[in-house]
């Protein structure tokens, strides 16, 4: 009786399921899970949002906002200044900060003695107004976006973001050829035959 026991326990147990299901299926990348697809589409919606408001509330783009609210930390600056700091494009900010000195937001003043005829930029009166006018919408467009998070959570998502942006350069580095279960996969109904049948 003990050795039909012992028999049953050790039987080989019958093959998974699984393993039938990856026959029939095949994987594919899951792009509401892919980190990077899911993240330009998020700031591909932001920005679309933004390029609607600025013009229609303030008569100014969303990359002309960021220069004066970032000459508003850091005046006076120059154009290098802006566009390595600001995380903004070079020829965006040459743009920009034409159309913003048409517009009598900021005013240019070239550097006397400059070995590169640098030019320091700083707002004028109407563009700190502007900034003062826009930053209570600014705040409340904000906390509209953010609802429903506290402190905790939102601290927590600047901390994935910093990880994220810090990853980035290793996303070449050879790692294990096993898929973590986190991985953005998903399984799909095989559509072909296998190459060669």
């Amino acid at each position: 009786m003990s050795s039909r026991t012992a028999t049953n326990r050790t039987k080989t147990p019958a093959p998974r399921r699984a393993a039938q299901e990856d026959a029939r299926s095949e994987l594919v990348i899951d792009f509401e899970r892919y980190v990077p697809t899911v993240l330009s589409s998020l700031v591909a919606k932001l920005r679309a949002n933004a390029n609607a408001f600025f013009p229609q509330a303030y008569g100014v783009s969303l990359a002309e906002w960021r220069v004066l609210s970032f000459l508003r930390e850091h005046e006076p600056a120059s154009a290098y200044d802006i566009w390595t700091n600001a995380q903004l494009d070079k020829a965006v900010v040459s743009r920009e900060t034409t159309s913003l000195k048409k517009k009598g937001l900021i005013e240019l003043t070239p550097v006397r003695g400059s070995a590169r005829n640098r030019t320091e930029i700083r707002l004028t009166s109407q563009g700190v107004a502007l900034l003062d006018r826009s930053l209570d919408e600014i705040l409340r467009r904000h906390s509209n976006l953010t609802a429903g998070l506290d402190a905790k959570a939102l601290d927590g998502f600047f901390r994935v973001v910093a990880h994220i942006e810090h990853r980035i350069p290793h996303m070449a580095d050879q790692t294990s050829k096993a898929v973590p279960a986190h991985a953005p996969v998903k399984r799909i109904a095989k559509r072909r035959p296998p190459t060669g049948a």
